[in-house]
């Protein structure tokens, strides 16, 4: 994870975006690490996400890249899907 925040801040410095947009992104990064250490800890592949979720394997990769902008509907699905909530 730190090596995504000197990314981040790098490209923040470098791209001069704005704090909102720097603080989304770290937003972003912190649920795909938070969702993988769930996947991790009850032992879940991707693949098995992707089926759990009813959902194909590069949506999932996309959520676990820290990149994907996660709607509240999204976020409300995946605890949904692992039992969360």
């Amino acid at each position: 994870m730190k090596n995504h925040r000197r990314h981040i801040k790098s490209r923040f410095l470098n791209e001069n975006i704005d704090l909102e947009d720097y603080k989304e992104q770290l937003r972003s990064i912190r649920l795909a690490v938070a969702i993988r250490n769930v996947l991790d800890l009850r032992n879940i592949s991707v693949a098995e996400f992707a089926a759990i979720m009813g959902k194909d394997r590069s949506t999932i990769n996309k959520w676990l890249s820290g990149t994907y902008c996660f709607s509240l509907s999204t976020l409300y699905e995946i605890t949904e899907g692992l039992g969360i909530l």
